[in-house]
């Protein structure tokens, strides 16, 4: 069995580094990640009537996510009814036919599509989170 050189095996080991790395760089620049599948929750009653037409849900593990002052349109949270998405969504003032807003400390502020009581409509409600 033949063995090699220095200078032989310096010139394999340049070799397979020469094609190692740009297939590494490649592979490393060209990978693209599975995006994250949107989060959901159901959320479940009773929800706290505010006024006439408004319901609060209180979601603690998200306020992370929700408006505040400075940043009135930073939440991603999308409410659905019935697996049908409600809005406009960030709506702080008047809260009636499906509008809803995710503020910090005050939970989901939201009202039914026809601003029936959520608690005895018969209607689910859930949400997705970026």
């Amino acid at each position: 069995m033949p063995s090699l050189t220095l200078s032989q095996a310096t010139k394999v080991v340049l070799v397979v580094l020469a094609v190692y790395f740009p297939v590494a760089l490649y592979l490393h620049y060209s990978y693209v990640p599975k995006p994250d599948p949107p989060k959901s929750a159901n959320l479940t009653g009773p929800f706290r009537k505010i006024d006439p037409t408004a319901y609060q849900a209180l979601v603690p593990k998200l306020e992370g996510l929700a408006d505040f002052g400075s940043m009135p349109v930073r939440s991603t949270i999308v409410l659905l009814e019935d697996g049908k998405p409600l809005g406009p969504p960030h709506s702080p003032s008047k809260v009636a036919n499906g509008s809803y807003s995710h503020w910090l400390g005050a939970g989901i502020i939201f009202s039914a599509s026809d601003n029936s009581d959520p608690n005895s409509n018969g209607r689910s409600y859930s949400i997705t989170w970026k």
